[in-house]
């Protein structure tokens, strides 16, 4: 149940998930809203920004977003969805803006689902999966508990690249016991991002 009372700034609001932080709006929580923009802030910055638009125009997408967003707060049905539906309402904002802008012919119906099973290769689909991908993983890696967290970040994030011993070192965990943790650790990620709705 979520804390009605919670004060701004209370750390713990971090591990509510969004659809209780939905729930607190609904209720009036100003707090709750801002932690909801605080926590997706990046997320519909890079979508917007990787759309193309300059930083002055991203600015106007993202108040128009979280306008939406406050607006329709009710009436998500999935709030742990909540990223998805995010990403989705940028890209069609970035579009209108760029099309208004350029006033040329835009692709519509570049969903997000387009650009996760693009070619690679593919510009602007590699551009926009990778920033995308990497701010719905580190979202998904918050709601992992700090052993994993930190298991994974040194294994995949690391720019020291450490070894199995120095990872057996920093964690106190035996080398063998590594890469059965680190898949326990995987599928718990994939299924915290299956609920966020990828």
């Amino acid at each position: 149940m979520v804390n009605e009372t919670q004060p701004r700034g209370d750390a713990s609001a971090d591990h509510l998930t969004d659809g209780e932080l939905l729930d607190a709006c609904t209720d009036g929580q100003a707090w709750a809203w801002e932690t909801l923009v605080e926590r997706h802030k990046r997320l519909v910055w890079s979508v917007s920004l990787k759309c193309g638009l300059c930083q002055e125009d991203a600015a106007d997408v993202f108040q128009s977003v979280f306008a939406a967003l406050f607006e329709y707060k009710d009436t998500i049905r999935d709030g742990n969805g909540l990223a998805k539906w995010l990403i989705t309402t940028t890209q069609r904002e970035s579009w209108a803006v760029s099309k208004k802008l350029t006033k040329e012919p835009f692709v519509q119906d570049m969903g997000i689902e387009y650009a996760l099973s693009a070619d690679p290769d593919a510009s602007p689909a590699k551009s926009l999966y990778t920033s995308v991908e990497r701010e719905i993983l580190k979202q998904g890696l918050g709601y992992l508990g700090e052993r994993c967290r930190t298991l994974i970040w040194l294994l995949y994030f690391d720019e020291r690249e450490p070894s199995y011993e120095e990872i057996s070192s920093e964690l106190d965990m035996p080398v063998g016991s590594i890469g059965p943790t680190r898949a326990r650790c995987l599928k718990k990620l994939r299924d915290i991002l299956q609920e966020m709705g990828f």
